[in-house]
């Protein structure tokens, strides 16, 4: 693996509840299909998908972040249970969708990896997504073991701590990646205006 950083950085990391409204401010078989195609695109040292870790999506395939290359991705981090927080990351993540409708969904993919795998499994995922109404052709949702979960919060900079009884401390952030799966912009927070996360994803198309 290219990029790989320590998770021992977590054990410093300073957490805010999930119900903190000032929480720190920072499919299948065809989102396969899709990636395969594109999936020879050359990929840089800081490029997330040099990650070798494995994931299951919602319908329970296994795959590698790999396998997300060739496309903008949003990303974020989210538990099914949560009541607070994590359903408004997903509001603000279809509030950027809504400004992409000129988009395919060949060009623009949204992942949302769960910080729950022990209670987040592909079909409790699938349900999340069905109650969600999310767009299987556009949405992916994964889980994969604690310790792949957490070397990724790691890098994009998300911070979280299961406190137990279904509780889960985090930060909120939605990340866009480039289609080498490089972290090129961050929106901290809840609720936050879409603008400037849209205007980077328009940038990164016109180099497509």
């Amino acid at each position: 693996m290219k990029y790989l950083l320590p998770l021992s950085i977590l054990l410093g990391l300073a957490l805010s509840a999930c119900s903190d409204t000032n929480t720190t401010e920072a499919h299948g078989a065809h989102q396969n299909a899709e990636a395969t195609i594109v999936a020879d695109t050359e990929l840089s040292d800081i490029s997330l998908y040099n990650l070798e870790s494995e994931w299951q999506t919602e319908d329970n395939e296994t795959i590698k972040l790999v396998q997300l290359n060739g496309k903008v991705q949003l990303v974020a981090m989210m538990y099914t249970n949560c009541t607070y927080a994590c359903p408004r990351i997903v509001a603000d993540l279809k509030r950027i969708e809504a400004k992409l409708d000129n988009y395919k969904n060949g060009e623009v993919g949204i992942v949302l990896v769960t910080m729950d795998p022990e209670n987040d499994t592909p079909a409790k995922l699938k349900q999340f997504a069905a109650d969600n109404n999310l767009d299987p052709e556009r949405w992916i949702l994964l889980t994969s073991s604690e310790m792949n979960i957490q070397e990724l919060a790691v890098l994009l900079n998300m911070k979280y701590k299961n406190g137990g009884k279904g509780e889960i401390a985090h930060s909120n952030i939605i990340t866009v990646l480039n289609a080498g799966g490089e972290i090129i912009h961050q929106q901290e927070g809840l609720g936050k205006d879409p603008d400037e996360t849209v205007k980077t994803i328009d940038g990164l198309l016109q180099n497509i």
